[in-house]
């Protein structure tokens, strides 16, 4: 285990359309010492890096004493997964800072403010994103924008890069909708392997000389092409997720495990890539998929 998660709670303050937290799980919580424990006994396995998550992390108190105590542990890399409302204020990102927090990762659900703000429905929400995120990187943080893959952001993927690239974000993880995490909610905006991937591929490309780190665990290499770099099994970061409730490896995720069919069979990737989520396949079937064949030498 060199990396783990560590989600504090359920709460949160958006109100997002495909989020499934109901009242009971929304109760669910780690309290300070429980957290302290999990990050000593983290560590003592082996733990170099630790981000906190939730729901929201920003909304605990705790937050500044848990990422000061990881510092003091030894973690080498201490982040937070943040939905960036609470960051809009330069003097609470100072304050997470000064804590220990270096790196601040911010889920992006559209490209303009209107689809943005459409999926998270707080109004001003892609604003209050955009301006934390400014503040982190004009404070001395690192950021990275963790990009939905939907029907709504697919066809506009270069211009959202672009824009988040002006303002200085340099790390860039595509997520593909997950209709499992929505409980099957706004199924329509599952895009399909070919049109995220031939989008991803589109964006790299603009954007090779600039310098920016794009990544996917989502999207299978075959649907990458020339860009099949970009993908990296989340099973390669022997990330554990810590939550209230137990604790698991990342890879066996509904969000991250997959599944891989017989058009995979000889694969140039197939040792290391996860497959498609069965989700997926139950709604699109495998016929897109088509084996990555090795590069003649």
């Amino acid at each position: 285990m060199k990396k783990i998660e560590l989600v504090l709670w359920f709460r949160c303050n958006c109100r997002c359309r495909f989020c499934v937290v109901d009242a009971a799980t929304a109760r669910q919580s780690m309290s300070t010492e429980d957290a302290v424990r999990h990050l000593k006994l983290s560590r003592g396995q082996g733990a170099e890096a630790v981000d906190f998550g939730g729901g929201e992390p920003t909304l605990r108190p705790d937050l500044p004493k848990l990422a000061a105590a990881a510092l003091r542990l030894g973690y080498a890399c201490v982040g937070v997964k943040s939905n960036g409302l609470r960051l809009c204020y330069p003097e609470y990102v100072s304050e997470l800072l000064a804590a220990g927090i270096r790196r601040f990762a911010v889920p992006v659900w559209g490209h303009v403010p209107s689809v943005h703000d459409s999926f998270s429905q707080v109004p001003g929400s892609f604003e209050m994103m955009e301006m934390g995120l400014k503040h982190v990187l004009d404070l001395g943080g690192a950021a990275e924008a963790d990009v939905l893959l939907t029907n709504a952001t697919v066809p506009h993927l270069t211009d959202l890069v672009g824009h988040f690239a002006d303002i200085g974000v340099r790390s860039f993880q595509f997520w593909l909708y997950s209709l499992f995490g929505s409980a099957g909610r706004l199924a329509e905006e599952l895009p399909t392997l070919t049109a995220a991937g031939a989008a991803v591929r589109r964006t790299a490309a603009a954007f090779s000389k600039r310098g920016l780190a794009l990544s996917t665990t989502h999207l299978p290499p075959c649907f990458l092409g020339r860009e099949h770099g970009l993908y990296r099994s989340i099973a390669s970061e022997d990330l554990a997720i810590i939550t209230p409730g137990g604790s698991f490896p990342a890879q066996e995720s509904p969000f991250e495990a997959g599944v891989k069919t017989s058009r995979c069979r000889g694969c140039a990737s197939y040792g290391s890539c996860a497959g498609a989520r069965p989700e997926y396949l139950e709604r699109f079937g495998p016929a897109e998929i088509s084996a990555r064949r090795r590069a003649k030498r």
